[in-house]
């Protein structure tokens, strides 16, 4: 999927177990790919039943019309096997040389559909064998001459971050591969579970690959702020037990006071989502921002506690919180509005890492034995 997405034009679709094992349809060509990885038997050799169910299956989507006129077939083999047959017809170009390769194919073979097969094996070839010769020669041969054979030179990860290596730094590259295979993953995921096509269009990877690159690369100035819109009904919501909020109860906040942390909290939460889907987060770097963040509230508590610890346990809770939100820090060096500061403080007293009141966790331990 990300090969193709690589070598995708503008208004393409890379598509999953749609029109193959991998498809990619725009403008005026489509191309369907089956991938074959054999460990313990070659997945391209004559007698495979898995090679002559590919051409089967291309020749029966060629004859109802889901495989287009023209459409370019690719048969993409993870290992450097070789297959006689095969190979033949991937190297066939022209359609009068196409026509005497199948009736050959069609004469060699049948001695092979008159032997009973004596295995599993043979019966599958068999079968196989049966569904493509159920055709006629000309479709078949629609098919051998926009056929190719791919054999991996390497491994699929080094074809593709070879590909990569040709827009970014070589140091960047294993990054840049890693977050677009992760997000590739993820999305179609996303839609399986969904039961919705498992579809990627080249506009939306190009978007995520531009903003990837710019992060790895260190070319980010700042995040893209969302409108981000919080209702009434959303904050209220957090008011029925949520930790972050029973943390600022502690304080004594009154409510129009916690409502504005509340409402950090969701604008956080959304953009945290928005820049993850668009690529500008990952969990690597938001771990690293959370532990600047867990780290800060453990000096702003150290420095409290030295210079406040005659006032009462709420004011010095109070103090803590308001010296945290007041602090900076930065995701890969890149600035962060301070809702999202804020938010993700509260994020993580939500699990609760952090607590802003001295005695923070006997108070919630009580809490939640009184509760039940």
């Amino acid at each position: 999927m990300l090969w193709h997405l690589l070598r995708a034009n503008p208004g393409d679709v890379v598509a999953f177990e749609e029109l193959g094992d991998v498809s990619r349809a725009g403008g005026s060509e489509t191309l369907s790919e089956e991938d074959k990885s054999g460990l313990a038997h070659n997945p391209i050799s004559d007698g495979s039943p898995s090679l002559w169910k590919t051409f089967a299956n291309w020749v029966a989507a060629r004859q109802d019309g889901t495989l287009p006129e023209g459409c370019k077939y690719i048969l993409y083999v993870a290992q450097p096997y070789d297959g006689a047959w095969v190979q033949r017809l991937s190297d066939c170009e022209s359609a009068p040389e196409a026509d005497k390769l199948v009736r050959k194919l069609r004469k060699e073979m049948k001695s092979k559909l008159e032997q009973p097969g004596e295995d599993g094996v043979g019966e599958a070839l068999q079968a196989q064998l049966i569904r493509l010769f159920s055709h006629s020669d000309k479709l078949i041969a629609s098919i051998v001459t926009d056929f190719t054979l791919e054999k991996a030179e390497s491994s699929p990860i080094e074809d593709v971050e070879l590909e990569l290596s040709r827009g970014v730094a070589d140091n960047h590259v294993h990054d840049l591969t890693d977050s677009l295979l992760g997000w590739v993953k993820t999305r179609l995921m996303k839609q399986i579970k969904k039961g919705e096509p498992a579809r990627i269009p080249y506009n939306d990877f190009r978007k995520q690959r531009l903003n990837v690159t710019q992060r790895i690369a260190g070319r980010l100035i700042a995040f893209p702020e969302s409108q981000i819109d919080v209702t009434s009904e959303q904050i209220a919501a957090q008011f029925v037990d949520s930790t972050y909020v029973r943390q600022l109860n502690l304080l004594q906040l009154n409510n129009d006071e916690i409502e504005v942390h509340v409402n950090h909290f969701l604008r956080a939460s959304a953009q945290r989502v928005i820049w993850s889907e668009d690529g500008f987060l990952n969990k690597t770097n938001i771990e690293r921002y959370e532990a600047d963040l867990v780290d800060m509230w453990k000096l702003s508590r150290s420095h409290i506690q030295r210079t406040k610890s005659e006032a009462s346990p709420v004011v010095r809770g109070v103090e803590i919180l308001f010296r945290c939100l007041d602090g900076r820090a930065q995701v890969e060096s890149v600035p962060v509005p301070a809702f999202f500061l804020h938010g993700s403080f509260h994020a993580i007293a939500n699990e609760p890492r952090i607590g802003w009141h001295p005695d923070w966790e006997g108070l919630l331990n009580a809490e939640r034995k009184e509760g039940g």
